[in-house]
C-alpha cells in the first residue's frame, strides 16, 4: 500500500505539477500580497491622499471581473478544443511578460502601470482555471487530496523562498530588479509542467467549442440555480473568497501606509 502511495504521487507528472505552483507562488506573495502593492500604490501612484489604494483596488477588481466572466468560457473552450496545455502555457508566459514590464514603470506611470497589473492578474487566475483542470489527468481520483496538498505546501516554498531573493536584490540593487527575478522565476520552474503535461489533443476547431463551452457553462448555471445546497456553497464561497482576497492584496499596503512597516517588516 505504501509503495502504491509513493508510486501514485512521486511521479514526473505530479511532481512538475507541484513545483508550477511553487513558480506562480512568486507572483502571489511578491507581485499580489507584499511588495509591488505597497511600490505601485507609494512610489507609482503616490498614496498620501488614498489615491494609491483606489487605483489598486481598481486594477485588481477589474481583473478578478474579468476572469470570473471568461472563466467558464474558457473552460469550455480548452475541454472540447483540447488545446488546455497551450492555454496554460499562453496564460503563464504572459504574465510572466507583464510583471518583467513591470521593471520599466517610473513614477506617475498610473495608467500603463494599472494596465499590466490587469493582465498580469487576469492572465494568472484565468491559469489557474487550466491548472487544476490537469488533476485528474496526473492521478486517481483516491489521490486527488493528496496530490493537491503537496501543490499547497510546495507552493508555499516557493513564496517564502521569492521573497528571501526579493529582499536580498531590494537590499543590494533596485526594486525594479525584483520584478525580473519573479519573472524568471515562474518561467524557469513553471517549464517542467510544460514538459510533462500529457499532450494537447485537438479535438474541435475554436468556435464550435466556444459555443459549446458557452452552453455547458448555461447549462450548468441552471444545476446550480435548482440545487440548493450547491447554490448556498458557491454564494458562501464566492463571498468568502473574495473578501479573503481582498483582505491579502491590501494587507502590505495598510501596512507600510497606515502602520508605517518597512519593507523587511512586511
Amino acid at each position: 500500500m505504501e509503495k502504491e502511495v509513493k508510486t501514485a504521487i512521486l511521479n514526473k507528472k505530479v511532481l512538475s505539477w507541484c513545483i508550477y505552483d511553487f513558480a506562480v507562488s512568486s507572483y502571489s506573495s511578491v507581485i499580489a500580497a507584499v511588495i509591488f502593492p505597497v511600490y505601485y500604490a507609494n512610489h507609482i501612484v503616490g498614496n498620501h491622499d488614498g489615491l494609491g489604494d483606489l487605483w489598486w483596488g481598481r486594477a485588481i477588481a477589474v481583473s478578478m471581473a474579468v476572469v470570473a466572466l471568461i472563466s467558464p468560457i474558457l473552460g469550455g473552450i480548452a475541454d472540447y478544443s483540447g488545446i488546455r496545455k497551450r492555454v496554460l502555457v499562453f496564460f503563464t508566459y504572459l504574465s510572466a511578460i507583464a510583471v518583467f514590464m513591470f521593471s520599466f514603470l517610473k513614477r506617475g506611470d498610473i495608467i500603463s502601470g494599472f494596465f499590466l497589473i490587469v493582465l498580469a492578474n487576469l492572465c494568472m487566475e484565468a491559469g489557474f482555471v487550466f491548472y487544476n483542470a490537469f488533476l485528474p489527468q496526473i492521478t486517481s481520483k483516491n489521490y486527488y487530496g493528496r496530490v493537491s496538498s503537496w501543490g499547497f505546501g510546495i507552493g508555499y516554498m516557493g513564496s517564502i523562498l521569492s521573497l528571501i531573493i526579493a529582499l536580498f536584490i531590494m537590499e543590494k540593487w533596485s526594486v525594479s530588479f525584483v520584478w525580473i527575478s519573479v519573472s524568471l522565476f515562474i518561467l524557469i520552474f513553471s517549464l517542467p509542467l510544460f514538459i510533462f503535461l500529457p499532450e494537447d489533443e485537438r479535438l474541435e476547431g475554436f468556435f464550435t467549442s466556444s459555443k459549446k463551452g458557452l452552453f455547458l457553462m448555461i447549462a450548468n448555471l441552471k444545476k446550480i440555480i435548482k440545487e440548493k445546497e450547491l447554490r448556498r456553497f458557491l454564494a458562501g464561497y464566492f463571498f468568502y473568497a473574495d473578501g479573503v482576497n481582498t483582505v491579502i492584496v491590501f494587507s502590505s499596503i495598510f501596512a507600510a501606509t497606515t502602520l508605517g512597516f518597512k519593507t523587511h517588516e512586511l
